[in-house]
């Protein structure tokens, strides 16, 4: 863990507030470009960021983040895609990201229900490892498109490689993620399993 984060981290666990100037600095234009890739509007992407700031003056502690991006990031989306949904009344992904999801959705849960819930977790359990056994550019280039909703062009951009590099290196993660969710039983060729 790099020491700004650290130092963030005790600050929480002092209760100092600075703590969460600290947090803004280092990491509120990351968490604003999440809450705005979900919700597409900057006043509800800045009020999502300061109530990502409050559940984490909440939770840590008893919380100890590994790593605070990831899980700044986490509460983030959820805050916003929690907002998306009660402004819209439905459930629904936001219009924008219905392209980028589209691509990995055959491996994602029809609805999220009581009894399905233990395969719910199977199925982040699984994500989350095969995100974390890809490579360095490869975890950029999957979290960037299906976690930020960012376009292909923007990655290949940042990246310095073609669009055909990335849309290419994506089909390979989704074939790679689909062979880990048919060994591990969360999918099968005929769907979810």
């Amino acid at each position: 863990m790099k020491k700004q984060d650290e130092d963030i981290i005790s600050a929480l666990f002092c209760r100092d507030e600075k703590a969460l100037s600290l947090l803004s600095a280092r990491y509120g234009r990351y968490l604003h470009k999440i809450a705005f890739s979900v919700l597409s509007n900057e006043q509800d992407a800045a009020e999502c960021v300061n109530d990502a700031y409050l559940k984490i003056w909440r939770s840590v502690p008893p919380d100890k983040p590994e790593n605070l991006k990831a899980y700044a990031s986490k509460i983030t989306r959820n805050i916003a895609v929690n907002r998306y949904n009660e402004r819209t009344r439905e459930k629904r992904i936001p219009q924008g990201m219905i392209s980028d999801i589209s691509e990995i959705e055959e491996f994602l849960p029809d609805s999220f229900s009581v009894e399905g819930e233990y395969e719910n977790r199977l199925l982040q359990k699984a994500l989350s490892s095969f995100v974390g056994s890809l490579s360095k550019r490869n975890k950029y280039i999957f979290i960037c498109r299906y976690y930020c909703a960012d376009p292909v062009k923007t990655i290949a951009d940042t990246l310095g490689i073609s669009v055909s590099e990335v849309y290419r290196e994506l089909s390979e993660m989704r074939k790679k993620l689909k062979t880990k969710l048919i060994k591990e039983g969360l999918w099968s060729e005929n769907g979810k399993s």
